[in-house]
């Protein structure tokens, strides 16, 4: 059985170097962009500043959904899971958690950084080197799903390896075709193909990214369901899982602001998930009374300062400092809940 000070020591040290490595690195831009063209990386443009409209549909929307799964909210007393079922889920983890992994490597970023390439050379008139294309995801061990993963979902995995192949094979085949047009001196139009490249490999990116977010979603889902499984029978199962869903959604920072241009609805639903998880989490039904409450309690007050930054970038936009301060209430939500575990272990 996964306990929570096991759990909270094991898991979030990974997902602050998810933040880390989107948010810490946010110095001057034009020394990134010096950067970006001596080494041959694109780089990331900045991100608009406006301030956010309002949007009083998604509001009334957003205070009907629920953020966090029904059974986390009903009182159950559950008997431990047998040895046999722990072990499956424990499978199901171990394949969960490289997938994860995967998710921050330079392979799964290799479609981004493909559309990135592209649109630095339009902007800048230097194009990145064309990288090699990492192994094929459909017949990589590593991302393929276990025998005791749920039939249905694995086909979807599966499924989803095959279509981010086959993206990222037309949006490489639009790239070289961008380089020959980049290196051919012959070709006068004021960028008008290199501006039709640019859409054809946008494109495929964004195809590569639905079948990722596809990826993603079956993995989480067996997840979710597979940490419950590990937990069963424990007085502190909703907390535990409603903080592991909390934090996957924080870790969506790095994707939400590293893109060229974060997209402000996405933005504003994306922190009222955050806002609505931490407020059904306060009404979660508590199976520990006393010193594990009060910390318990303290967490959450502590979270709602990352939801409230990334506010502050919706107004602001998100400079170097709004990024910081993201890293400092992650980290300081890190700690409130490390607090927490340690007093129920």
């Amino acid at each position: 059985m996964i306990w929570p000070g096991t759990w909270g020591r094991r898991l979030l040290p990974a997902l602050w170097l998810c933040m880390a490595l989107l948010l810490s690195a946010c110095g001057d831009d034009s020394a990134k962009e010096e950067k970006a063209v001596t080494d041959g990386t694109p780089d990331t443009p900045a991100i608009t500043q406006d301030t956010p409209p309002t949007d009083e549909k998604a509001s009334v929307e957003s205070e009907a959904r629920s953020y966090l799964p029904v059974a986390l909210k009903e009182i159950r007393q559950d008997a431990p899971a047998t040895e046999e079922e722990v072990r499956a889920a424990n499978a199901q983890l171990a394949y969960a958690n490289g997938v994860m992994d995967w998710q921050l490597s330079k392979e799964a970023g290799y479609a981004l950084w493909l559309y990135l390439g592209a649109d630095f050379y339009l902007r800048e008139a230097a194009l990145p080197k064309l990288a090699k294309r990492p192994p094929r995801f459909a017949r990589d061990k590593h991302l393929l799903p276990p025998e005791v993963w749920p039939k249905d979902s694995a086909e979807a995995i599966r499924q989803a390896l095959r279509e981010m192949d086959s993206a990222v094979d037309a949006e490489r085949e639009q790239y070289e075709k961008l380089v020959k047009y980049a290196l051919d001196e012959s070709i006068v139009d004021d960028g008008k193909l290199g501006r039709q490249y640019l859409k054809a490999i946008r494109r495929q990116w964004e195809a590569y990214e639905d079948a990722r977010r596809v990826l993603r979603g079956e993995v989480e889902s067996v997840a979710i369901a597979a940490e419950a499984v590990t937990l069963q029978g424990h007085p502190l199962r909703p907390q535990i899982l409603a903080v592991r869903i909390l934090f996957r959604r924080m870790k969506e920072a790095r994707a939400l602001l590293g893109e060229r241009e974060a997209d402000k609805q996405t933005i504003a639903a994306w922190r009222r998930e955050l806002e609505g998880i931490l407020s059904e989490a306060a009404f979660l039904p508590f199976g520990v009374a006393g010193e594990p409450e009060r910390l318990w309690r303290a967490f959450l007050r502590t979270a709602q300062r990352f939801p409230a930054v990334v506010a502050l970038g919706e107004a602001q936009g998100f400079h170097p400092e709004v990024r910081k301060q993201l890293n400092a209430a992650y980290t300081e939500a890190e700690k409130a809940y490390n607090d927490f575990v340690d007093s129920v272990r």
